[in-house]
């Protein structure tokens, strides 16, 4: 199985040259042969823009995955579910 592993939210961000802003939490966008899964969602603002920035389709994420309550790694679940018809 292949997978790539890209970082959409953490403390700090690279010098890129990209926009990408960061903010206390986390948040990984893991893609397999088979899924798009995002595990945790940071506190909120980083997820979409850093996303979006990235060119990362947060609409395709088939499976969500929480690793704690702590509003720094759920925060952003509300805007990433708002608008959907689909269950994740």
């Amino acid at each position: 199985m292949n997978f790539v592993i890209t970082t959409l939210v953490e403390n700090t961000v690279a010098q890129t040259g990209k926009k990408l802003i960061g903010e206390h939490g986390l948040s990984f966008f893991i893609e397999t042969n088979n899924h798009k899964i995002l595990f945790d969602t940071g506190q909120n603002l980083a997820l979409s823009h850093n996303a979006k920035v990235l060119g990362i389709p947060l609409s395709q994420v088939d499976t969500v995955v929480l690793s704690h309550g702590h509003y720094d790694h759920t925060g952003g679940l509300q805007s990433l579910l708002e608008g959907r018809s689909k269950v994740i």
